[in-house]
């Protein structure tokens, strides 16, 4: 399991740094002696475009680690051959007959089952980590970096739905977003590990 997150971990660090020297070459162009046109008459094209793709990085690593964890998951209870009946009446109390069966546990999930209920909101991650058995509440990184978080999905939302022109956003607090991006997926993928019993 710790090889599987620490490669996603990377694959969107990575994503995240490409992302981030694109930004800077951009303010660069509109802030030269000789600034480039398309960037200068469009900034807020570019950076409308950059803070969704910000936020679109973070909704796809979760998705992403979240699927995978789900997996693991499975793959432990299949392995210990689980009655499946014994989890139904542990976990309901008074089973129904039809949702019995004489077999032993299996609960695969798809990728749909787990974008369904995540989005890059922390609080809507919280809530869809938190039936994984994860706690994200105990993560520092998580618990300080949370609120911003909130505040920049929250303005992409703006600009998808509401044609928001999000002339309060410079290049440079893309630049400082990324950085306070990568530190909230390192807590995410610390608390992913310490769940899954790899630290």
């Amino acid at each position: 399991m710790e090889d599987k997150v620490d490669e996603l971990f990377g694959r969107y660090q990575s994503l995240y740094d490409n992302l981030f020297e694109i930004i800077e070459l951009s303010e660069d162009r509109v802030l030269s002696e000789n600034p480039d046109n398309l960037f200068s008459d469009n900034v807020n094209f570019f950076v409308k475009s950059y803070m969704i793709n910000i936020c679109s990085y973070l909704e796809a690593y979760l998705q992403d680690l979240a699927y995978e964890y789900a997996k693991e998951i499975n793959r432990r209870i299949r392995i210990a051959r689980i009655p499946h009946n014994f989890i139904c009446w542990k976990a309901s109390r008074d089973p129904k007959d039809k949702d019995l069966a004489f077999e032993n546990a299996d609960y695969p999930s798809s990728k749909r089952d787990i974008s369904d209920g995540l989005s890059a909101n922390p609080y809507k991650t919280l809530k869809a980590y938190r039936l994984l058995g994860i706690d994200l509440s105990k993560e520092d990184g998580f618990n300080k970096n949370k609120d911003l978080i909130n505040t920049v999905v929250n303005k992409r939302n703006n600009i998808i739905h509401h044609n928001d022109n999000a002339i309060d956003v410079s290049f440079s607090d893309l630049s400082s977003n990324i950085k306070v991006f990568k530190l909230y997926m390192g807590a995410i993928r610390n608390a992913v590990l310490f769940a899954s019993g790899n630290t």
